[in-house]
């Protein structure tokens, strides 16, 4: 009877575990959404950028594959469109899918409780807390990194299960979807089939069946790439400086990432210094990895620095400039791989007691530096910041213009991204937006388009008009400047912006875009 007691008590104390950590991942999904949607005015220019190419569902984009920008269409369609807390919601959750897949790794390698500090630990990397809240291809990376390595772990656990591959299959064609450095993340699990010599018949079927979900995933985004002359590649070469102080960029690359993986280390010595004194845990430690143990730290050193030291080889190869936001999926098995070299000793319900405590401290810390550094602060002095951009002001001005001289509903703007992404944060029903005047940068809108819809012409004055915006607003039937306060005093400036109508012309038909939006 005893025993059966104790037996229950230890079920409702695992259980009311896993319900803190849910608990912890609804709270700080709350917080970030809320915060964001009500105290900064705009957004990051990635987040902007999504805002704009979510509009439309295409197999690629000029810069990037398309699964983002596919997933927030997907919920600006059913939210009534974009908004900052949308897409930090989004962006957020993206996060916290990514640490529930590591807390699924970590179930398999570490004892309960010890999973959910390696969770807890892991959320204290900057790329899973405020730089998350940029929702661009690196955050949404995330989970389909995470999901990727956790079903291959199971996948060499039990090789026979083909839903684990096939799952596999799926993690791995949606992260190549998401963010080509995913073959990074598919090299780390061939260093590791390689390392280990899993030359099994049941790995090799696996892999086959792997192979194919993915092929079937990724083959439409590669016809769109041959057919649009490989465009991201190109954007990616051009957008790729070359130092020739390459040894000189490598620390500052290195002393980059260390700054972003802070976060958690005072977590790491309070909880040392406060569990040291606990019961050692070996035995039950032992009892629960023994079979594995060696395998699972082989498994998280292959899948934590394989991608790391391979996004370090073409700055060293070639000179090439890597941006330090790249490697964010790589540091997810980090906090198990922490928690299992130094941690895992210790006694594990004090060791999670205090990481919690340690954690949320540090989490409401960070939350409260970025928000008042990031978005009250600049505002409060008046400083012209990407958080407090005029978009609401400056969306107002545009379609008072437009209506004051078209009867047709908006349905076209010209801009470049930062510029038009605003606008259509705020305008409903959201117009759509010709990147630059450019057709291959936004292959949604034709000279068809144009001529049925017409189009508002919209940019920010600077010295020389780009040749891009200049023979439109020489054709332009209407054409004027006005100004925007861009902050406030004594930091702000006004900013002029040019405009110009290019007119529908009726005799051209319809506009698809106005038939759209009344469908809607």
């Amino acid at each position: 009877m005893i025993g059966l007691i104790r037996d229950k008590l230890t079920i409702v104390a695992r259980f009311n575990d896993e319900f803190r950590l849910f608990a912890f991942f609804a709270i700080y999904l709350a917080l970030w959404t809320l915060l964001a949607a009500y105290l900064p005015q705009s957004m990051e220019i990635d987040s902007t950028e999504q805002v704009v190419w979510s509009q439309s569902w295409q197999w690629g984009y000029y810069k990037h594959p398309p699964l983002p920008s596919a997933l927030l269409h997907v919920f600006n369609v059913l939210f009534g469109g974009p908004s900052l807390g949308l897409i930090a919601f989004v962006a957020q959750g993206c996060s916290l899918v990514a640490l529930f897949y590591v807390w699924l790794l970590a179930k398999q390698m570490l004892p309960k409780k010890l999973a959910i500090t390696a969770v807890i630990i892991t959320s204290l990397i900057a790329y899973h807390n405020f730089r998350a809240l940029t929702f661009n291809h690196n955050t949404v990376s995330l989970p389909f990194t995470s999901a990727a390595w956790y079903y291959f772990y199971c996948c060499i656990r039990y090789p026979n299960k083909i839903s684990n591959w096939l799952l596999l299959g799926f993690a791995c064609g949606f992260a190549m979807l998401t963010k080509y450095s995913a073959v990074m993340i598919l090299a780390s699990i061939f260093v590791y089939i390689i390392w280990q010599r899993l030359w099994t018949k049941p790995i090799i079927r696996g892999l086959v069946h792997s192979a194919g979900v993915f092929i079937f995933l990724f083959s439409p985004n590669i016809v769109w790439l041959t057919e649009n002359n490989w465009l991201p590649f190109t954007y990616l070469h051009d957008a790729l400086t070359v130092s020739k102080k390459r040894f000189d960029v490598v620390p500052a690359l290195f002393g980059n990432q260390l700054i972003r993986l802070s976060f958690m280390l005072p977590t790491l010595l309070g909880v040392r210094h406060l569990s040291k004194k606990g019961t050692i845990n070996a035995i039950k430690y032992k009892a629960f990895v023994l079979p594995n143990d060696n395998d699972d730290l082989h498994y998280l050193l292959a899948i934590q620095f394989t991608p790391l030291i391979l996004s370090v080889m073409p700055l060293l190869l070639t000179g090439w400039v890597v941006n330090s936001n790249w490697v964010s999926a790589f540091f997810l098995p980090s906090g198990i791989l922490v928690t299992k070299c130094f941690l895992c000793r210790l006694e594990e319900t004090q060791l999670l007691k205090s990481t919690c405590r340690f954690a949320s401290i540090t989490h409401a810390a960070i939350l409260v530096i970025f928000f008042l550094g990031a978005v009250i602060y600049p505002s409060f002095i008046g400083k012209k910041d990407r958080s407090n951009f005029p978009n609401k002001a400056l969306a107002k001005k545009i379609t008072g213009i437009w209506y004051e001289h078209q009867q047709t509903p908006l349905a076209i703007i010209i801009s470049d991204t930062w510029t038009g992404g605003n606008v259509l944060l705020q305008v409903r029903p959201e117009p759509t937006l010709l990147i630059d005047n450019d057709p291959q940068k936004s292959p949604w809108v034709n000279r068809h388009d144009l001529a049925t819809c017409g189009a508002f012409v919209i940019f920010m004055k600077s010295e020389t008009i780009s040749n891009n915006y200049s023979h439109l607003y020489g054709q332009a039937t209407s054409k004027g400047e006005f100004f925007l306060t861009w902050g406030k005093a004594p930091r702000g400036e006004a900013v002029q912006f040019i405009w110009a109508i290019k007119p529908p012309i009726p005799s051209e038909g319809p506009c698809r875009y106005t038939q759209l939006q009344d469908d809607s």
